[in-house]
């Protein structure tokens, strides 16, 4: 074996030969013929003996990658090192093993599982510290066949799924029984971290997740930020009153453990907002409200549809910067309401809260509105039709009733919506729709799932209601008819489908200047798949004719928008929709569609969710086409991390919360377990361009820009260069000035001045 001299420097810069390379090792040829050609491609076995493949670590509890190595013809190596390293080492976790049973040319070796021994004539032994696994034969040589498989039995455990991800290196090396090592050959084997976080469920039983939603900009600093509910919790020992967790935004992906949220003497990461009463049930669904008291910070709507008898209560939490626990029996305190204001139910059983949602600015005066649903309300002894109340902004903490609201005589504070017809479950899910008819103020949308259309028993209907200034109320029976210039209907296509059974606003799709809405109707049998769902997406329009969702999803002619078919039977794909802002930067708005019963790669009912990108035609989407490996079109899929997560179980629009101009996306898994049974997870997915898979085991890579400039609550000047750049202002009345490239503003709380050039505009054409 011809081995290491000790050279001067000078002899060696005279004798050392040309260095050959091959991808990720080094092959000294005036070292040794029996260099570690390593191959650390698990997936497609031993490459030649001159190469090595980047591979793709299995993730699987316990074993992360294997080594294999090329065969030799030397017969005095006595010892083989192995070192692991590499920037996605975990320290704590990683570990290397040998774990096979070895065919040696002297015996089998049985070692499974050992880092440490004499078996046969073989010894090793393994230092945490440094990560060092050297095995060595206790007399002699290695044959020179048993080299390879020795190295092929070195293994990375590693009990910590989430920690396997990242980069190791692992470096090898030979040493002769005279004691002289070889040069190393090292290769790196990788997993990419898909962009953005993990947010993990505080306790069992919790369903973190359950609903998720933006929370837009609450602290000022000038990123979005998320909020997620969590109706299973017990805050203060009080079961199910339940819990939500605004989370801050930020451009990392270290993990978000709920429980530091929730931490009574040291909270980081965001604050709690804890339930007010055994059972109440509070985070079955949150929104952000927009800047309803006009403060300058966005605000927060948290729905308890158990409470009072099941009349419903909704909670607005007012934006605050630090992260102190918000109490909701303090905002709903009768003598001192403070940090926000209640509403409660109208009359027992309407179920108010079980659907919450901003509303934008419906009526005009400057101040966000926001909308809560109520499925189980009786208008005119319509048992089960469902009423939603429209909320009207307002700066104070005064509790509302909706009584007052939808007061026959004198309603103040907002208006009443009143469903058509008894089992229609109005309200069952509502949300704002943007300006769907261009008119300046922003409009509603309701979904009533159980509704009949044309006598289709459960085919639903949805309904958009036109923003206006009035208290008056709005009966669906009048919106049906097209002759009422209020709004318009949305008519479901089949009995069952259960059209309306999740509704949003979808921005604007398709670029004509008008906001668009899409609808999910999970029952939906696409291409006879049953229950594969179907959702819609419907373009803005300015008249008040009805819409068929039939003609939207005609296969020879669409018209007024298009369908989007789910992937398999039983996905019941559309069971959550949401706008997803612009995830890829194109302009066109992105819209997000769950499939929470999928079975992605064989993980039963682990949940997909999909990325369809905005586009201006009347064209299907198939999610099959999304989700195809291949050929990835149209957007991309979201697939779930474990069997019975459910992930999808809801899904939302992020809004930017990493600062880099792209709008995030954020899913709700709340079966999963990372805290205990069911405790759930939600995971933040940054935007992106590509159409490439997102696998949630796989989630954790931080922002790919970085914020360049970062202000804090004081005044700020950040003033940039040429490059292209990331701003983000905090409290501070700030002034953030671009010289050229094509720059990220995010502005924050205060009066910010933003200040471009000619160099920034011509970037931006």
């Amino acid at each position: 074996m011809q081995t290491k001299t000790n050279q001067t420097k000078a002899q060696k810069a005279v004798n050392q030969p040309k260095q050959e390379t091959t991808p990720s090792i080094k092959h000294n040829s005036a070292v040794s013929d029996s260099y570690p050609v390593i191959d650390l491609d698990p997936m497609a076995g031993i490459q030649s003996s001159n190469s090595v493949t980047t591979g793709t670590i299995q993730i699987a509890t316990g074993v992360a990658f294997d080594a294999n190595i090329a065969d030799t013809t030397d017969t005095d190596i006595k010892t083989i090192k192995v070192v692991l390293g590499g920037a996605g080492l975990n320290e704590a976790n990683d570990k290397l093993v040998l774990d096979a049973e070895l065919a040696l040319n002297a015996d089998i070796a049985k070692v499974t599982g050992k880092t440490i021994g004499t078996v046969n004539g073989l010894e090793y032994s393994y230092t945490h510290a440094s990560k060092t696994l050297i095995i060595s034969k206790t007399s002699g040589a290695f044959d020179p066949a048993d080299v390879a498989k020795v190295v092929e039995a070195i293994q990375l455990k590693n009990t910590d799924t989430a920690s396997q991800l990242g980069t190791r290196v692992a470096t090898i090396t030979y040493t002769d029984t005279n004691g002289n090592e070889s040069e190393p050959a090292t290769a790196s084997l990788s997993v990419a971290l898909y962009r953005g976080f993990v947010i993990n469920g505080e306790a069992a039983g919790d369903e973190s997740g359950f609903s998720v939603s933006s929370a837009g900009d609450v602290n000022g600093d000038g990123l979005d930020d998320l909020i997620v509910g969590a109706w299973g919790a017990d805050p203060s020992a009080r079961p199910n009153a339940g819990k939500s967790y605004v989370v801050f935004g930020k451009a990392n992906g270290g993990a978000i453990n709920l429980s530091a949220i929730a931490d009574t003497n040291n909270p980081t990461g965001g604050f709690v907002i804890n339930g007010e009463a055994v059972l109440d049930w509070s985070g079955w669904s949150v929104s952000s409200a927009g800047d309803v008291n006009g403060d300058g910070l966005d605000d927060l709507i948290v729905g308890t549809s158990n409470i009072g008898s099941n009349a419903g209560k909704s909670y607005v939490v007012f934006g605050k910067a630090n992260s102190s626990a918000i109490n909701l029996s303090v905002i709903a305190d009768a003598s001192n309401p403070t940090g926000g204001f209640v509403i409660n139910g109208e009359v027992a059983d309407s179920r108010s809260g079980h659907s919450v949602s901003s509303a934008g600015d419906v009526n005009g005066d400057g101040l966000d509105d926001f909308i809560v649903g109520a499925y189980g309300a009786d208008p005119s002894g319509k048992s089960y039709a469902g009423k939603s109340y429209v909320v009207f902004g307002k700066a104070n903490s005064s509790a509302i009733n909706l009584s007052a609201i939808a007061d026959a005589s004198n309603p103040t504070g907002g208006f009443v919506i009143n469903s058509e017809a008894t089992n229609d479950y109005s309200g069952s899910s509502v949300s704002s729709a943007g300006d769907v008819n261009g008119d300046g103020l922003d409009d509603l949308i309701v979904g009533t799932k159980g509704a009949d259309p044309s006598g289709r028993s459960n085919a639903g209907k949805s309904y958009v209601v036109f923003g206006k200034v009035g208290s008056s109320a709005i009966d669906l029976s009048t919106i049906a008819d097209a002759s009422n210039p209020t709004g318009f209907v949305i008519n479901g296509e089949v009995e069952n489908d259960y059209s309306g059974s999740s509704v949003s606003s979808a921005g604007d799709v398709n670029g004509d200047g008008l906001d668009d809405l899409i609808v999910g109707a999970y029952g939906a049998d696409p291409s006879g798949k049953s229950s594969a769902g179907k959702s819609y997406v419907v373009f803005g329009k300015t008249n008040s004719s009805a819409i068929n969702l039939s003609a939207i999803a005609d296969a020879s002619n669409p018209t007024g928008g298009f369908v989007i078919n789910g992937e398999a039977a039983l996905d019941f794909s559309g069971w959550s929709v949401s706008s997803a802002g612009d995830v890829n930067g194109d302009g066109l708005d992105d819209l997000i569609v769950s499939a929470f019963f999928a079975d992605p790669n064989g993980k039963s009912k682990a949940g997909k969710s999909y990325v369809v990108f905005g586009k201006a035609n009347n064209s299907a989407i198939n999610l099959s086409a999304i989700a195809d490996a291949s050929n990835h079109l149209g957007g991309f899929v979201i697939n779930g991390e474990a069997a019975l997560d459910y992930s999808g179980s809801s899904v939302s629009s992020a809004g930017d919360v990493n600062g880099d101009g792209l709008d995030d996306l954020i899913v709700g898994a709340k079966y999963a377990d990372p805290s205990g049974n069911e405790s759930g997870k939600s995971y933040v997915i940054f935007g992106k361009t590509d159409t490439d898979a997102i696998d949630l085991a796989k989630l954790g890579g931080d922002s790919k820009y970085a914020i360049d400039y970062l202000g804090d609550k004081n005044a700020n000047t950040l003033t940039g260069t040429s490059k292209d750049e990331i701003f983000v202002a905090g409290a501070g009345d700030d002034t953030l000035t671009g010289n050229g490239g094509m720059d990220v503003f995010n502005a924050g709380l205060g009066a910010d001045s933003i200040l471009i050039n000619a160099s920034n505009i011509a970037a931006l054409e």
